[in-house]
């Protein structure tokens, strides 16, 4: 299995010896056996351990058994604890989602401030199956249909060639220890009902059910890309682009086959679900005025055609941020800035950006991003819009409209706060000085 590890990682190009790499582990089976696959083969890589204190004691066993497996191999180890009951009723969400959000947040935050190339999952085929069957069972369409990707954006799953039983035999025969997470053993999750009443029946039909699953899921993939290529392309040939947001003619859009889909597939990217879509039909035959609404955005039936259009918030004005300040206020958030030499800077800091201040134009300005906004992330050769790097960072629709950037004179955006800094203005080997912007409520 080592070999046919490395062989996957080298045919995909999911990441390379020089790559920076950081690795989730739980301290189960599947996680520990990755991690025993990347130090076995060289690969430099630090582990990222989340305690989310919901098993009593073995939530702790779990933390110093991966700590502890860390140091005995020499890897950098960082670990974090969760309140995740009180979080998930914060959020209103349930506990898997909450646990889901916390660690991701983290795990990019943790990317983002130790400058790692890429975050590696243990996730595998066996794990893409029962996601597969999940999304059916809850109706989530196509996209449901590609499961789980071997990558997506940063994030990378090396396992996707193995399934239960491979991992299994690797970690018996290498006599590999881990620790055991006895919820796995109920049925009381819909992902262990699958797993040991569904799963095991359809292998008695197909033994090689995880690999003909994945195989499947890859070209849905593939399809959706395409499709999604197909769609942006007919969108930017029917929407006209406005001063408020897009204008879509009745007579184009009648020009469309099967007109609600493609509606749907853009249209969700505002906020729109499945039955508003499903109720521009209605929308288009009753009078002009009449309007279907997101939290930020608003479909209006005028008299040739539907005005996609952006609510209007109270956007603050921009600050200009003068070359010796100390803070500024914005948006409820008070930046705080700080000249620093290289030495002195402390990159464990969260909440903080460091930028290289020879790379910026002229005077700096901070304000609220705006649609149509672009810049170049950490780690990217191109630009990227903001609305798509706050997408990966699963901002919430209703905190988009506060998020701020900083630009330059040139126009640049270097930083969108609070995580993501330019790949045209880090710290590099010959910088001298630095520029550190930290973010806090006001």
């Amino acid at each position: 299995m080592l070999l046919a590890f490395d062989n996957y990682v080298k045919k995909n190009k999911l990441f390379s010896r020089e790559d920076k790499l950081l690795l989730a582990v739980s301290g189960g089976r599947d996680s520990v056996c990755l991690f025993h696959l990347l130090e076995k083969n060289n690969y430099k890589f630090s582990v990222a351990h989340c305690n989310f204190q919901l098993r009593g004691k073995n939530s702790l066993k779990d933390e110093l058994f991966v700590e502890k497996l860390a140091k005995k191999h020499g890897v950098p180890f960082f670990s974090m604890r969760f309140n995740t009951l009180k979080q998930s009723k914060k959020l209103k969400k349930g506990i898997q989602e909450t646990a889901r959000k916390l660690r991701y947040d983290w795990f990019h935050e943790l990317l983002e401030t130790y400058r790692f190339d890429k975050l590696l999952t243990a996730h595998h085929q066996s794990d893409n199956s029962e996601t597969m069957l999940i999304n059916l069972l809850r109706s989530t369409g196509i996209s449901g249909l590609h499961g789980i990707p071997v990558t997506h954006n940063r994030i990378v799953r090396p396992l996707m060639f193995a399934n239960t039983g491979m991992i299994g035999s690797f970690v018996k025969k290498n006599d590999i220890k881990f620790r055991l997470d006895e919820s796995n053993l109920t049925d009381h999750y819909l992902r262990n009902a699958l797993r040991h009443q569904v799963i095991p029946k359809l292998k008695k039909i197909e033994p090689d059910i995880d690999e003909v699953m994945f195989s499947v899921s890859s070209q849905v993939l593939e399809f959706e890309k395409m499709a999604f290529e197909l769609i942006d392309k007919q969108w930017d040939m029917v929407a006209k682009v406005t001063a408020d947001g897009f204008e879509l003619p009745f007579n184009e859009l009648h020009k469309i086959n099967n007109c609600e889909a493609f509606l749907y597939y853009k249209l969700r990217d505002f906020g729109f679900n499945r039955a508003q879509v499903s109720s521009i039909t209605d929308l288009e035959n009753s009078q002009v005025g009449k309007r279907i609404e997101t939290a930020d955005w608003e479909l209006l039936r005028e008299r040739n055609a539907y005005f996609l259009l952006r609510k209007e918030h109270a956007a603050p004005q921009a600050v200009a941020i003068p070359a010796d300040a100390k803070s500024v206020e914005i948006a409820g958030y008070k930046l705080i800035f700080k000249h620093l030499t290289k030495d002195k800077i402390d990159l464990k800091k969260t909440g903080t950006l460091f930028i290289d201040k020879r790379k910026i134009s002229g005077q700096l300005t901070a304000r609220v991003w705006k649609s149509g906004d672009r810049m170049q992330p950490l780690g990217m050769e191109g630009s990227k819009k903001i609305s798509d790097i706050l997408t990966d960072n699963k901002i919430p629709n209703s905190e988009r409209k506060h998020q701020v950037v900083i630009q330059d004179d040139s126009g640049r955006i270097i930083a969108l706060l609070p995580k993501v800094i330019s790949e045209t203005c880090k710290i590099r080997k010959d910088t001298s000085e630095i520029l550190s912007i930290q973010l806090k409520m006001t």
